[in-house]
């Protein structure tokens, strides 16, 4: 099978513009991306940089952009990606890349995992008797090769890179939930922290680009539902999360819908309303804020389905 790659080739260290570099390949039946480029490397161009080294999914190394859809090249086979026998090839995007489809994944994703303290803590008591039950789920956080396919499908990363992302808040959940690890609440704190969990916007295309069914932007919501179950809203630099969690459940229990005017003053104060005056304002013209908010149509019964939670909520704390 003959095949043309179009790869995207650049060496920031050298300077110059980025370019496009074609290459004729004759493959194997069945072979993969991966399979294409270590040939390219071994029999027509040894300068070219690439990452990969298990060629099985399992180390998450090889991450690159083909014909503009972000995946592991040695799971895919180039039968399935070939277009009018073309394969353009590219770097992943938001990571700096260090050279052709190399980029830094020590800055985009290591640093990152680390600063999560991916590792058991033990407050030194007896360890009490783990079951199968309570390790299924973190077996099956454990799936994680850290490929980061999530992280650069992440729209948030897309512009603020300082996010965390969903694969070190995937890994930070993965200790949350482990029965033997007794720093939950310590964790929980750390993770809502500014450019953490609460920053997530759940578009869930973190999930749609995980390929082993983690799926992280869940993860993420389960990681904020039990951060509420232990009464942490918010990390300790941002406040305002908590004051916004507090005041849009008052306004839906309350009023049965939100009150966008009353939240905003409650999470950002007189000062930080102001300065969102003018979102405001367009918001009101067109239509998607309401000045006055009566009590809408069935809101006795909102109010006892919070009533209902709280009690339960309450109970399970005794």
């Amino acid at each position: 099978m003959d095949v043309t790659f179009k790869v995207r080739r650049h060496d920031p260290r050298t300077g110059g513009k980025p370019s496009q570099q074609e290459y004729s390949v004759d493959l194997a039946p069945g072979a993969t991306v991966f399979d294409a480029l270590v040939q390219i490397r071994e029999e027509q161009d040894g300068s070219l940089g690439f990452r990969g080294n298990c060629g099985r999914g399992f180390c998450g190394d090889c991450v690159v952009r083909m014909n503009g859809k972000l995946t592991l090249s040695c799971l895919t086979p180039v039968d399935k990606t070939v277009k009018d026998g073309v394969i353009a090839v590219e770097p992943a995007p938001y990571a700096r890349q260090t050279k052709d489809l190399m980029y830094d994944d020590q800055t985009f994703l290591w640093d990152k995992y680390r600063a999560m303290k991916p590792w058991l803590v033990s407050d030194g008591a007896p360890a009490k008797p783990v079951t199968e039950e309570a390790m299924a789920n973190v077996r099956t956080m454990m799936r994680c090769t850290m490929c980061g396919l999530c992280d650069f499908g992440c729209t948030v990363i897309d512009v603020d890179q300082g996010f965390m992302g969903p694969a070190a808040l995937t890994k930070a959940y993965r200790f949350m939930i482990d029965p033997r690890d007794t720093a939950t609440k310590e964790r929980l704190t750390m993770a809502g922290e500014p450019k953490g969990m609460w920053d997530c916007v759940h578009c869930w295309e973190a999930s749609e680009h995980c390929p082993v069914g983690i799926d992280p932007t869940h993860r993420i919501m389960d990681m904020r539902d039990l951060s509420v179950r232990h009464g942490i809203r918010s990390g300790k630099q941002n406040p305002k999360v908590a004051r916004h969690y507090d005041s849009f459940a008052k306004s839906v229990k309350e009023s049965g819908w939100l009150d966008e005017f009353k939240i905003t003053m409650d999470t950002e104060g007189i000062m930080g309303s102001l300065r969102l005056a003018p979102v405001a304002l367009k918001a009101l013209t067109r239509g998607k804020v309401a000045v006055i908010h009566p009590k809408r149509s069935g809101a006795e019964h909102i109010k006892r389905i919070f009533e209902k939670v709280e009690a339960e909520f309450k109970a399970g704390q005794k």
